[in-house]
């Protein structure tokens, strides 16, 4: 599909078709979204935290996984712990995608987060399986043991922030 002219009304016309009970109608908004590229992420990233319809963050998830773009880490990085399991395995693919770029966001939710977090551990886990880089092998399996551990309430932050620090001292 060749690029759209970016009006601010057929964006936001995609983004409320993303509501319809209808599965084409989603799917041709998403792919439009989609040609829209970075324009369309801003309000994609509001559709995802705040729609109250399952379906609807799915399709956000979906489409921000699909442009790729670093603004969305923050908000995929929340979706983790979304109530729907859809959408939090959408975030987790699309954050893979990112590779090592999301790892600070998504080690700062670790390292923060509370220590019955379940969603954001096993989408966090989702995300880092099978991630190799330089430098950073032997903390990423670390973390991942940690992450698949039930008991992993403070080995996870200690893992996820000596990520961070590696990651800081390398940039």
């Amino acid at each position: 599909m060749s690029k759209q002219k970016i009006t601010g009304t057929n964006l936001e016309s995609w983004i409320h078709l993303l509501e319809s009970k209808n599965g084409v109608a989603r799917l041709k908004a998403r792919t439009s979204l989609v040609a829209l590229g970075r324009s369309s992420v801003p309000s994609l990233i509001r559709v995802l935290q705040n729609s109250k319809q399952d379906h609807v963050r799915w399709e956000a998830a979906k489409t921000l996984g699909a442009i790729g773009d670093v603004r969305s880490i923050p908000a995929l990085v929340s979706a983790l712990e979304d109530s729907d399991q859809g959408v939090v395995w959408l975030a987790a693919e699309a954050l893979r995608k990112f590779k090592k770029i999301a790892w600070p966001q998504l080690m700062r939710a670790l390292v923060n987060s509370k220590p019955d977090s379940v969603l954001l551990r096993h989408g966090a886990h989702h995300v880092l399986r099978n991630q190799k880089e330089a430098g950073f092998n032997d903390l990423l399996s670390t973390l991942r043991i940690a992450l698949e551990s039930s008991t992993s309430s403070e080995s996870t932050p200690f893992a996820a922030s000596h990520i961070l620090k590696r990651v800081k001292t390398k940039s």
